[in-house]
């Protein structure tokens, strides 16, 4: 089934905000906003253990079945406390993918809502722009998978999955060279796997190092 699509490309991002409106009150929190950061410390300390022990199971996070609903229910849950929860954020993304839709059976809210939400909570949150560069890439649109991948690598240029993926996405849209420097800063940053290292060889491009 094809995915009805809504989504924002980078030059439209703006529209978001009016189109995704406000992000959903955290449950028992008050006010509109009561947001927490994922890679916050404390927030993670204070929140984050009652928030997962019901709700992000390991069910849950491998999209089996909901906890205290639906799937897409528990993982709002987690997300509404938490917009960029990493793994949390992943699942929904994968859910949307598997179901050929970006609004899951039973969410509230679409998957690019959330990926706002995300970076709203935590602009420089690298992690987010590979959950989001890695949706895209499931859907084949590599182009935009490359320009969020690439805002990844931007904000956080030590990272060795960042640069492993945009390579991956770089050898789909054919720029090898571009793919072999980004393997190549993967594997210098302690990338274990080598998939993207033989496709690289197998198509005349093998890393120098």
């Amino acid at each position: 089934m094809a995915l009805m699509l809504m989504s924002f490309s980078l030059s439209t991002a703006a529209s978001a905000s009016e189109w995704c409106g406000n992000h959903p009150r955290a449950s028992g929190t008050s006010g509109t906003s009561a947001t927490y950061d994922y890679t916050n410390p404390e927030h993670r300390a204070r929140f984050l253990n009652v928030v997962e022990v019901h709700h992000f199971t390991q069910d849950v996070r491998e999209l089996r079945r909901g906890s205290t609903s639906r799937v897409a229910n528990d993982l709002e849950y987690v997300l509404n406390w938490f917009p960029n929860h990493h793994p949390a954020l992943d699942a929904f993304a994968r859910l949307a993918i598997r179901e050929g839709r970006t609004r899951p059976v039973g969410a509230q809210t679409d998957i690019e809502c959330r990926f706002k939400w995300a970076v709203d909570v935590k602009p420089d949150d690298a992690m987010v722009r590979v959950i989001q560069g890695l949706y895209y890439l499931r859907l084949g649109r590599n182009q935009d998978a490359r320009d969020y991948l690439q805002m990844a690598a931007d904000l956080q240029p030590d990272h060795a999955e960042v640069h492993y993926n945009l390579g991956l996405v770089l050898f789909r849209l054919e720029d090898y060279e571009s793919a072999r420097t980004h393997a190549e800063q993967a594997y210098a940053l302690g990338y274990p796997l080598p998939g993207l290292k033989n496709m690289l060889e197998g198509a005349g491009y093998a890393l120098s190092r």
